[in-house]
């Protein structure tokens, strides 16, 4: 099967499932992505994810945001946090870490990631879903901040 029928059918399922029951909570959609593996080696956590993070989930998901009690300022906290079921961040697991998955699900799905239809473009859920797939390395003692210019 190729790629982008992979995609479509893994957003049909995903479809079903949160239309399916309108009196159960709906659980973020399995989303199946099919990423190219030459970027593995060439993330650079403060180049590559640090100022997406800062720019595109602290500025809301941050220790005294108003509209969320979902801090991404610091590592532990995306491992401990969860979403429904779903853990925020599991190092070395794209495909379960809610971090990656609201953020390749389309605008129209209301979890979908960041908020207010600007969805991240795919060579930026690219380089997220390869520094989860290794392990999500984040410096020690390392708190991120949020960019309120942008």
């Amino acid at each position: 099967m190729k790629p982008k029928a992979i995609i479509l059918m893994a957003l049909l399922v995903a479809l079903a499932t949160l239309t399916s029951c309108a009196n159960r909570p709906k659980p973020i959609p399995e989303v199946i992505v099919v990423a190219p593996g030459s970027e593995a080696g060439a993330i650079d956590f403060r180049r590559d994810i640090v100022p997406m993070l800062e720019r595109r989930c602290v500025t809301c998901h941050h220790d005294n945001g108003a509209l969320t009690d979902l801090s991404f300022q610091r590592r532990e906290n995306l491992l401990e946090a969860e979403t429904g079921r779903r853990p925020v961040l599991v190092p070395g697991d794209a495909s379960h870490s809610t971090l990656f998955l609201v953020t390749v699900m389309p605008d129209y799905f209301i979890e979908a990631m960041p908020a207010g239809g600007h969805q991240l473009d795919k060579a930026t859920t690219d380089k997220l879903f390869h520094w989860i797939e290794a392990g999500a390395p984040w410096p020690e003692g390392l708190v991120l901040q949020p960019d309120m210019e942008s």
